[in-house]
């Protein structure tokens, strides 16, 4: 058994390792993923401010359920954006690129 694995070994190790080659249409891809995170930062700051003027409106009419609103869409939006800030790093560590 250990004969017949070997001499497998042997022959895989004969095939040559193909240089990667970028696939067609990924520099298309790449610009849709770089617009898409545009949006998303973009978004996470008026959803940051959005929520800052919504809390500010529920405080000054004395509306606690609105304030409360407020705080939640800014405490998402910290959120967000530390997940928008570290999630990149971490899928790169994953991906085993620098």
């Amino acid at each position: 058994m250990s004969v017949y694995l070997d001499a497998g070994m042997a022959l895989l190790a004969q095939i040559p390792d193909p240089a990667p080659v970028e696939p067609p249409g990924s520099s298309q891809i790449l610009s849709v993923v770089g617009n898409v995170r545009w949006a998303a930062g973009v978004s996470l700051i008026l959803g940051f401010f959005g929520g800052l003027l919504t809390w500010a409106g529920g405080r000054l009419v004395d509306h606690h359920r609105a304030g409360r609103i407020g705080l939640i869409m800014m405490l998402c939006a910290v959120g967000g954006g530390l997940l928008y800030g570290v999630g990149w790093q971490i899928i790169n560590s994953f991906a085993g690129l620098k």
